[in-house]
């Protein structure tokens, strides 16, 4: 009986490595699933990609914030393609991501789904989005400061 429990509680935990390193299909309403998974709860979107430069600087501060608190609200959107899946995912563990769920842009015309985030954004990475609890944002082209990614964080977690 023991044996048992023990194998179910291995393969849960398994599976549970497995589900959190995946790497998702981002479409046209997945903006609106993960804003139910973090309903109520404040949470940072942020938009990167393999061929930019500067975002090889922001998955850095990100990396360090997720190595400091492993509760960081972080959701993490490739705008490459899933072919690019492994790349992807090479960096990710590089810069100590790997552990979160993550996106990966799926639509032969990545203009709708950069539309169907904010039809303001023209497509410069990175860019990031902070949530509050209530779901109003804050949009952000261009590095996100470490400092700035901090103090965001704790007036979010300070309110009631």
């Amino acid at each position: 009986m023991m044996r048992a429990w023990l194998f179910a509680f291995a393969l849960l935990g398994a599976t549970s490595a497995v589900a959190a390193g995946r790497l998702q299909p981002f479409t046209g309403d997945s903006l609106s699933a993960i804003q139910q998974q973090y309903a109520g709860r404040p949470f940072i979107l942020a938009l990167w990609s393999l061929t930019c430069n500067h975002c090889v600087k922001e998955l850095q501060t990100l990396g360090r914030l997720a190595r400091h608190d492993r509760a960081l609200p972080l959701v993490i959107v490739s705008t490459d393609t899933p072919a690019e899946a492994r790349e992807i995912r090479a960096a990710l563990k590089r810069f100590g991501l790997a552990h979160l769920d993550t996106w990966v842009f799926d639509d032969a015309v990545p203009e709708r789904l950069r539309y169907a985030i904010d039809p303001a954004w023209r497509g410069e990475l990175p860019r990031s989005y902070l949530f509050d609890a209530a779901h109003r944002r804050e949009a952000h082209s261009g590095l996100l400061g470490e400092a700035q990614l901090r103090d965001w964080l704790k007036r979010r977690r300070a309110a009631p």
